[in-house]
């Protein structure tokens, strides 16, 4: 039996975790890297033939410039590729690209009524400085794409906000501002398999960056109802298995910041009692056998 695992570093600590649980169980763990991989298609059909029945049902498409998301793009066509030639994926291509997507997990939340942080989004940045004042003059700028706290920065100055906007602007950025909600240090991660909110944890740091990553610890957490059904909603409407739901819990009550479709699991499993890589697997072959 042959199993395959799409990771960017075959070596990662948490790659190795699930491929030791696929190899005890009889698996041939194979591993596809996304960097690695040369695409070619056949090259005697003509790439119009595809769209010489139009009549014209035509789309206008007057440009879709992408130039240091060109991998980003390439790497999400890669995906739907696989899933073209019926293989399934465990996050689909689809979940990647909403929970990936700051902007986009931040738009399923609000359609689905489901609380989350005052955002905006844009390029323009004098909109951006404008905005810095509707979240009332504190807020948190994260990259539209990008995860474990990596480039997040606390605007609460004006004069530091028109600094680093004005020089990201000069980037041709993409401004996810965020107003600032108190958590008092931590927040929550529920990981999600299906429709079972599995375990979670609580983040607790020394700072207002509560990531793991970023130097946060890992404490227990008594998962409620609420807080389940919270995370399996969040989880659900962005269309992700497997999913990382983080929460904030404030004065106003629960409010979802993100939902990760690549979620780490070791940090959770310092503090559960449930063998994690052997549920993940579990959920990846009861759900993608024939």
């Amino acid at each position: 039996m042959k199993s395959m695992i799409i990771s960017p570093n075959s070596l990662d600590p948490e790659v190795q975790i699930l491929s030791n649980e696929l190899k005890s169980r009889g698996y041939d763990v194979q591993y596809f890297i996304p960097s690695t991989i040369k695409v070619g298609i056949g090259f005697q059909r003509k790439f119009y033939e595809q769209f010489e029945h139009l009549e014209p049902k035509a789309a206008l498409v007057r440009g879709f410039g992408a130039a240091a998301t060109q991998r980003i793009f390439f790497r999400l066509d890669i995906l739907r590729a696989l899933e073209e030639y019926d293989i399934k994926l465990i996050n689909s291509r689809e979940s990647l690209e909403i929970a990936s997507d700051k902007f986009l997990t931040s738009v399923f939340l609000e359609n689905h009524d489901i609380a989350t942080p005052k955002t905006v989004i844009c390029e323009d940045p004098h909109k951006a400085l404008d905005a810095f004042d509707e979240l009332g003059g504190d807020c948190v700028l994260k990259p539209l794409y990008g995860s474990k706290g990596i480039g997040i920065t606390r605007l609460n100055d004006k004069s530091f906000a028109e600094n680093i906007i004005y020089s990201l602007a000069q980037l041709n950025q993409v401004f996810y501002l965020q107003e600032f909600v108190h958590h008092q240090n931590r927040d929550i991660r529920i990981l999600i398999l299906g429709n079972k909110a599995i375990a979670g944890m609580y983040r607790v740091s020394d700072s207002w960056k509560t990531n793991i990553y970023a130097g946060a610890k890992a404490e227990p957490i008594e998962l409620t109802n609420e807080l389940k059904k919270l995370a399996i909603k969040a989880a659900k409407i962005t269309k992700t298995e497997i999913a990382g739901v983080d929460i904030l819990e404030s004065e106003e009550g629960f409010s979802v910041l993100e939902v990760n479709s690549i979620p780490g699991f070791t940090a959770i499993q310092k503090v559960s009692d449930i063998n994690l890589g052997e549920e993940i697997v579990n959920y990846f072959i009861e759900n993608t056998q024939s």
